[in-house]
This record gives C-alpha cells, sequence and structure tokens, in this order.
C-alpha cells in the first residue's frame, strides 16, 4: 500500500491517541470522517495497522525486572527456537538478529529471582540455544513507545 501524505497524518494522529474519533481526526485534517474512516480500515485490512493497545510502565504494574536478552543458538534451528520464545507471555519482544547474538529477547519479570528461574527453567532448557548468553537488566526505562514517527511534506 501507497503511504501518501494523508495515511501518515493519520497514523500520527493514532499513534498519539489510538482512542481518537474519526470526527475529531476529520477537524484536524479538514477532511470527512468516512474518508478517514475508510483509510484506516484499508490499513488495518493490508496489516500497517496491526492492532491497538495501551503503554504500560512496567515498573508501576509491578514488573522490576526488565532485560535485555542476547541468545546464540543452533542455526537450524533458529526459527523454531524464535518461535518458541514467542509463545511465552513473559517475553515481549523476539528478533532474529546480525552480530554478536542470534536471537536477542526482551522480557519482564516481577523481580530478578523471577528473571533467573525464568531463564534457567525455560529458555537454558530449549533445545538449540547454547549457552553463550547474554543478559542486560535495565536499570531505569527512560522511553518506552511502539510509535513510528512518519515524516510529511509539513515536517520539512
Amino acid at each position: 500500500m501507497y503511504m501518501d501524505e494523508i495515511n501518515k497524518k493519520i497514523l500520527n494522529i493514532i499513534q498519539a491517541n489510538d482512542k481518537i474519533s474519526y470526527q475529531e481526526m476529520s477537524e484536524q485534517l479538514n477532511m470527512a470522517a468516512s474518508t478517514i474512516h475508510n483509510r484506516v480500515k484499508h490499513m488495518e485490512n493490508e496489516g500497517i495497522i496491526k492492532h491497538y493497545s495501551a503503554i504500560v510502565d512496567p515498573y508501576k504494574a509491578g514488573f522490576e525486572s526488565i532485560a535485555l536478552i542476547g541468545l546464540s543458538v543452533n542455526i537450524h534451528k533458529m526459527n523454531e527456537i524464535a518461535e518458541r520464545l514467542s509463545s511465552f507471555d513473559e517475553i515481549h519482544m523476539v528478533a532474529v538478529a546480525s552480530g554478536d547474538h542470534d536471537i536477542i529477547i526482551q522480557m519482564l519479570a516481577r523481580d530478578n529471582k523471577e528473571l533467573w528461574k525464568f531463564i534457567n527453567e525455560n529458555i537454558k532448557t530449549i533445545d538449540g540455544v547454547k549457552s553463550k548468553m547474554h543478559v542486560s537488566s535495565y536499570l531505569e526505562l527512560k522511553k518506552m513507545n511502539h510509535n513510528i514517527k512518519f515524516k510529511t511534506a509539513e515536517d520539512e
């Protein structure tokens, strides 16, 4: 799907406030609410908009331990391992990567004890995960969002 200026503006508005009404967007963009609705539905159908959700502060929600974990894995089992890791609720991001690690994950735990228990019982026991692992615990989270800022002609 072609990302024109209007779709970029719509996406920027929705990412800032996914509860905004089509009427409010129509006033901001000076176009019909039905046009905006049709464009949003099209972007949803095309998979550009995957879903709508709240961004939760993990610390305030009781998750004191957030970690970025780099794994080395058997290359022939990489996709299988990535899929297995994706099935855990505790793991919030799984990426096949280049560089020092084959797979990088981000996970949340109530505390460090729970983090290490999960790593030892659920990650290290997956067939094909090598012992070389790098765990970086976050000390303080300064920024967290999922927004992609689309530059429009007005921004340039």
